[in-house]
């Protein structure tokens, strides 16, 4: 079960990487956000602020956040919501990582 949380976890690190990436956000304010549940919130508000067009995927990214952070607190998490969750956060970093390089 530890693998899941560790696999989720990394998917949302990537996921967070790649929105710090193309919204060049102050990293200093994002940085201070240590918690998921913080993240949940800020991270798809900046990544929509700077891409109004990616405003649909804005409430699938809280869920990914919001994942991590409830296996992060529980130390577990369920097969198949991390599953869909590390999906989630694949496909969508797949979708942000084709911002920059049309930019």
């Amino acid at each position: 079960m530890t693998a899941l949380v560790t696999d989720i976890v990394n998917a949302t690190g990537q996921l967070e990487a790649a929105i710090l990436d193309v919204t060049a956000a102050n990293s200093s304010v994002l940085v201070c956000c240590k918690s998921m549940k913080a993240k949940a919130k800020l991270l798809p508000q900046v990544l929509v602020e700077h891409y109004p067009e990616l405003s649909w995927i804005e409430t699938e990214l809280r869920g990914v956040f919001e994942a991590c952070s409830h296996a992060i607190d529980r130390k577990s998490v369920n097969p198949l919501v991390a599953k869909a969750a590390i999906s989630i956060a694949e496909e969508y970093r797949q979708v942000i990582d084709e911002l920059k390089s049309r930019n």
